[in-house]
């Protein structure tokens, strides 16, 4: 960074190939919260992401007779998030269709020697390909604790059906405020109860960075104007020349202590 950002806003945004707002900037999809940071060397921390993990990875399968349970011991976390999830979830009929399928999880806690559900969740949909959720656990017990997943589910006996969960890590969080700086980063909360437990996918529509170019340019017609006085000024340009000449002579990321 810094860059110039999302060319039309929230409309630049796409969970699902679907933009968030529409023209008029009225939501297309709820309970979605947006937030960005062009990369400038000072900036503030993003509201709703002020924190810090440091990630388990397990990996390991959860079937309806053996439940798995893992030990925390970290004195100064604040909060838990478990990422779980299906190897794949579909049933295919005796004639060859592939239908959706759902497999429902429990996300337990032991607090005073009994286990209290935190989470209850169904993933519904069809996938060929691991599929992965992710929760938060707040409130925690005095550690050492306890967590461990149960699944409800009865588990398939047949390949008509493949709907294996897993429970893949869990992240150790501690609440602190970063700022990213020079790092251009978007931020989203995404309600995913109203996509119904399905695989999400993001993409943006974005200007990148902000070059020198010269005083007399227009980065958006990509033209001149009047006789150029040798000074420059900061925009956003694709134009070639003017990227490469940023490569150059930039003293951070380019070349510019070296020529």
């Amino acid at each position: 960074g810094p860059i110039e950002g999302p060319v039309k806003g929230l409309q630049s945004i796409l969970v699902n190939k679907t933009p968030l707002t529409d023209t008029d900037g009225n939501p297309v999809i709820h309970g979605v919260t947006a937030v960005w940071r062009a990369g400038e060397q000072e900036q503030t921390p993003p509201e709703g992401f002020e924190s810090s993990g440091a990630e388990t990875g397990l990996g390991v399968e959860v079937t309806k007779a053996k439940p798995v349970t893992r030990t925390i011991t970290s004195a100064n976390i604040d909060r838990l998030r478990v990422t779980f999830g299906v190897q794949s979830l579909v049933e295919t009929t005796s004639k060859g269709d592939r239908n959706p399928a759902s497999v429902r999880l429990l996300i337990q806690l032991q607090r005073n020697g009994n286990w209290v559900t935190e989470k209850d969740v169904t993933i519904n949909g069809k996938t060929t390909s691991q599929f992965l959720a992710s929760v938060i656990l707040d409130n925690l017990p005095p550690r050492p604790f306890n967590i461990r997943m149960v699944r409800e589910t009865a588990d398939s006996t047949t390949d008509q059906l493949q709907n294996k969960t897993l429970w893949s890590s869990y992240t150790e969080i501690i609440d602190v405020k970063q700022c990213y700086p020079n790092t251009a980063i978007v931020g989203l909360q995404v309600d995913a109860e109203q996509f119904g437990g399905q695989q999400m996918t993001v993409n943006y529509h974005i200007r990148g960075r902000i070059i020198q170019v010269p005083s007399n340019y227009d980065p958006e017609k990509r033209t001149y104007s009047g006789i150029w006085d040798g000074s420059l000024k900061p925009a956003y340009s694709n134009n070639p020349a003017w990227c490469l000449w940023d490569m150059l002579t930039h003293p951070r990321y380019g070349m510019g202590k070296r020529l």
